[in-house]
């Protein structure tokens, strides 16, 4: 079928494009297959500022070049598509006033055909839009800042339609809200993030208050979609319709949780700061860091100054007034280096309206200008009359102490916490003649300590301010007239309620006469020891004699008799023994001989002397190891030791029958215990046990025989051979004795 093309007879270009479109608002133009003008109206010419002389007959790409690349390509698709080309505010480079512009155009690109269909020309439809263009641009641009700037300063802009509750809002409000940047959020759903308090008695409010006045404000807290809790600032305007109704309200919100939290940290601070100066019953006041004048004083700070916080107050120069006179320069200098360094601190009396005087210390430091501000001393006054009639006290009775402790004639010092000696009494100086300031250097004490005591002076002191534990040591001090006097040092520790050290008290006393006492004593003790061996041992060989002749003699009373005598000397010289060690242990010459032995066959043996001399008592042995155990020891000494928890085991049980002994492996140790069932000890008796010469007592205190060293002797051996000894013991049910030997290492 043949197409049916539109024709425009001439007479119709002639009449109807003269008379209709020569008139229209819009610029029109035809051009014909070879791209000439061959019309265009007014509008036309206006928008490319031209001329009809310039135009008509002449090519539109001669006139304007700069537009060839771009309208080519619309002219080749209308011929090949034979339809209208519509083109909305389309950009076009034109050259105007000699000057290369954007010029914007709804354009339309008619063809028009002849009766035989064959293109003839096309019909230019264009309305220049630039103006409008650029006005939506320049509006696109100002939303774009405007949501630029809201967005940094992290504000989120909405807009509420009152008569619907629907809201348009921007995207920031969502990610307040815990919401995606696209996701819709009705006006409901926001309300139910509100804190339920909050929206009652504040979100609601706001909202009446603001139908009322047309400004919407207030703070209030929400919980987001991820239940963070939020803070959120809001601030509108509410906008009437033609009726005077409110119809829109239009408003802003940011999040201020961080302000927020940030004001109530400072209450807090603010409040436990109030709390904390209430507490120390300090005054707080500022102070002008120029003129050195104060305001801004605290209730507190003018009951100390004797004025009621209620019904009174003083101005910046009547604090000045109540300065003591004879303070008046330590304040004046005190001020004058505030202004150095910053820092004030000064104390002084005062003399109140009544006449009354105080002692008062003011403390502040310059706190520095901060945007703009003026810098200033924030201080604080504290009322220490209390505590400066306590120090005079202190310093009274630390007088009367130096003078009791001047006069006795012991040597009395005090050391600190960390074992610094700071004080020593005039009795120091009067027995060493020595200058009180050689004894606070540096052990400067220790130059009267006898060379061959200082090492183990100054080992057990640190051990003892190390431990926190009591210090005591026997040791010689010379005196100023070149000869050395035996001491015994002795110090305690004072502990503060955390049990901390704050001083150390300690005396030290003449003993060199006790000294010399226990020597004469110890040469006794030998001398006898010596003097008696001999005739001890011709008895004890004329009763053993006597055994061997008589001993099957029918004369019961004789062989008894004999018995008795030889027990009684084994005694004596047991007691003999032991007197001589304890002299020995006291001057540090008991001697040792160690060699590696079996101590079970030692157990065993020893066991077995005991049960041969004494058969009252059934001796039962257990061995909790299934090898031989060997220790590095002196033999005599440990069968000393044994041979004693065993007799003290038979002696301090009468009325039981058995005593259990067990040896067994404990760590790197070998342990044997001794156990019986008699009287047993209490706890103070237990603390007491290894003293010499302690005697434990039996039932209705009667007191067992026996010098009380036998113990003193066992704990010092096994001291010596670095092994220990401990006791297990009920009052009336018995005692377990054990000790221990480090084994023996091939």
């Amino acid at each position: 079928m043949k197409a049916n093309f539109p024709q425009i007879p001439i007479s119709l270009k002639e009449n109807v494009l003269e008379n209709v479109l020569q008139k229209t608002p819009f610029g029109f133009s035809l051009v014909n297959e070879h791209y000439v003008f061959e019309f265009a109206n007014d509008e036309w010419l206006n928008i490319v500022q031209k001329t009809r002389q310039e135009v008509l007959g002449k090519k539109m790409f001669d006139i304007f070049p700069e537009t060839e690349i771009q309208l080519l390509s619309i002219f080749d698709h209308v011929k090949k598509n034979k339809e209208p080309f519509y083109s909305p505010e389309h950009s076009i480079k034109l050259k105007r006033a000699g000057v290369l512009q954007d010029v914007f155009f709804n354009f339309v690109y008619q063809p028009i055909y002849s009766e035989c269909g064959e293109l003839q020309c096309f019909a230019i439809v264009a309305i220049e839009v630039t103006g409008l263009v650029g006005i939506r641009n320049k509006i696109k641009d100002e939303e774009e800042r405007l949501r630029l700037a809201t967005e940094s300063s992290h504000t989120a802009t909405w807009d509420l339609n009152l008569k619907n509750s629907e809201i348009i809002h921007s995207s920031y409000l969502s990610q307040i809200f815990g919401y995606e940047n696209d996701d819709e959020i009705s006006h409901l759903k926001l309300r139910t993030h509100l804190v339920e308090y909050d929206r009652i008695n504040i979100v609601d409010k706001a909202f009446q208050r603001a139908l009322k006045t047309g400004k919407y404000q207030y703070e209030a807290r929400i919980i987001d979609k991820k239940g963070n809790l939020k803070w959120v600032f809001t601030n509108g305007k509410i906008f009437p319709d033609e009726k005077g109704q409110p119809a829109r309200m239009l408003g802003v919100m940011q999040d201020i949780t961080e302000r927020k939290n940030n004001e109530i940290l400072l209450q807090e601070s603010h409040h436990q700061l109030n709390t904390a100066l209430d507490a120390t019953k300090l005054g707080k006041f500022d102070m002008d860091y120029e003129t050195q004048q104060k305001y801004n004083f605290s209730p507190r700070f003018l009951s100390i100054l004797g004025y009621d916080a209620d019904t009174e107050t003083i101005d910046s120069k009547v604090f000045e007034s109540h300065i003591h006179p004879k303070y008046l320069k330590i304040r004046a200098a005190a001020l004058k280096q505030a202004k150095e360094t910053g820092d004030l601190f000064y104390q002084t009396k005062i003399i109140l309206r009544e006449g009354q005087v105080k002692w008062i210390e003011i403390y502040g430091r310059l706190l520095e200008s901060y945007k703009g501000s003026k810098p200033y001393i924030s201080g604080t006054m504290r009322d220490i009359t209390d505590l400066k009639e306590f120090e005079s006290s202190i310093k009274e009775s630390e007088k009367k102490y130096r003078f009791l402790a001047d006069a006795i004639p012991q040597i009395v010092w005090i050391g600190e916490s960390d074992g610094r000696l700071t004080y020593f009494n005039q009795a120091t100086m009067d027995y060493s003649g020595k200058n009180y300031n050689t004894f606070l250097e540096e052990d400067g004490w220790l130059s009267i300590v006898h060379p061959d005591e200082r090492a183990e002076n100054q080992r057990l002191w640190m051990k003892s301010v190390t431990t926190k534990t009591p210090f005591t040591y026997e040791h010689r001090f010379l005196g100023k007239n070149g000869e050395y006097r035996w001491f015994l040092s002795r110090a305690t520790p004072q502990l503060d309620e955390m049990g901390n050290v704050k001083k150390w008290v300690g005396t030290s006393t003449d003993i060199d006469e006790m000294k010399r006492l226990d020597q004469h004593k110890n040469d006794f003790i030998k001398i006898a020891n010596h003097e008696l061996k001999t005739p001890v041992t011709t008895i004890k060989g004329y009763v053993q004699l006597l055994k061997k002749m008589r001993g099957d003699s029918e004369d019961k009373f004789l062989v008894n008799s004999l018995n008795t005598i030889e027990n009684q000397i084994n005694k004596l010289n047991q007691l003999m023994g032991e007197l001589l060690d304890i002299s020995r242990i006291e001057s540090g010459q008991l001697p040792l001989h160690k060699g590696d032995f079996s101590l079970v066959k030692l157990v065993t043996e020893t066991i077995e002397d005991i049960k041969a001399a004494d058969q009252s008592h059934q001796i039962n042995f257990e061995l909790s190891h299934t090898s031989d155990v060997e220790v590095f020891a002196d033999k005599d000494r440990i069968t000393q030791v044994l041979n004693n928890l065993l007799t003290n085991a038979i002696k301090y049980s009468p009325n039981k029958k058995e005593v259990h002994v067990k040896l067994f492996i404990d760590g790197k140790c070998a342990v044997v215990s001794v156990e019986d069932f008699g009287i047993g000890m209490n706890e103070e008796e237990l603390s007491k046990i290894f003293e010499r010469f302690y005697r434990v007592s039996g039932k209705d205190e009667v007191t067992f025989p026996g010098f009380g060293i036998g113990l003193f002797i066992v704990k010092d051996i096994l001291d010596r051979h670095h092994g220990k000894i401990w006791v297990e013991s009920e009052k009336n049910k018995g005692s377990k004795f054990y000790f221990s030997l480090p084994l023996f290492k091939n």
